[in-house]
C-alpha cells in the first residue's frame, strides 16, 4: 500500500468520524432545546399562570392554544374580556393592563378548578385611571398534561346595608 493511499484511508476514517460525531452533537442539542422549551403540563397552577399570560398579556394565540383543552369553546369569557380591554384601550387611548393574586387550585382525579382575583387597570400617561378586581374560577382537565378548559366570571356579592344602633 502506498503512502498517499494510506493518508487517504486515515483522512476518511477521521472524516466518517468527524461526521457521526456531529450528527450525534446535533441530535443532543436538539433533545436538550426540546427539554428546555417544552411546556410543563404538570402543575394546575403553572398551566393556569401560562395561559392567562398568553390570553391577557402577550395576546400569543399560539400559546393560549398550547394551554387550551382540544375543545376551548368554554373559555368564551376570556376571550371576551381581551376583546373588552382591545377595545377600551382604542376607545379611551389606554393601556390596559392585568395582573392577577394566588391562584387556589382544588383536584380531584383529572379535572381542578382554580379560582384567583384579576386586577384590570387602565393606565393613561403612567397614571391609573381606572382599577377593577374580578374573581375567575377555571377549569383545568389532565389530557396528558393540565389544559385549561372552562373560564368563568364569579359575581361580586353586592353590599349590604348594615344597620346602624
Amino acid at each position: 500500500m502506498s503512502r498517499s493511499a494510506k493518508w487517504r484511508k486515515i483522512l476518511l476514517v477521521l472524516g466518517a468520524v468527524l461526521a457521526v460525531a456531529g450528527v450525534g452533537g446535533a441530535i443532543t442539542a436538539v433533545l436538550t432545546y426540546h427539554e428546555a422549551t417544552k411546556i410543563d403540563r404538570s402543575n394546575p397552577k403553572v398551566v393556569l399562570d401560562e395561559y392567562l399570560r398568553a390570553a391577557l398579556v402577550q395576546k400569543d394565540g399560539v400559546l393560549v392554544e398550547l394551554h387550551s383543552c382540544e375543545e376551548p369553546t368554554r373559555l368564551g369569557p376570556i376571550v371576551a374580556l381581551r376583546k373588552e380591554m382591545d377595545q377600551r384601550e382604542h376607545d379611551f387611548g389606554v393601556n390596559v393592563l392585568v395582573t392577577w393574586g394566588a391562584i387556589a387550585v382544588a383536584e380531584a382525579d383529572s379535572e381542578a378548578t382554580a379560582t384567583t382575583a384579576l386586577t384590570i387597570s387602565g393606565r393613561k400617561d403612567g397614571a391609573v385611571t381606572s382599577k377593577r378586581t374580578e374573581t375567575w374560577r377555571f377549569t383545568l382537565v389532565d389530557e396528558g398534561g393540565w389544559r385549561v378548559c372552562r373560564a368563568d366570571r364569579l359575581e361580586q356579592p353586592a353590599p349590604s346595608a348594615s344597620s346602624s344602633p
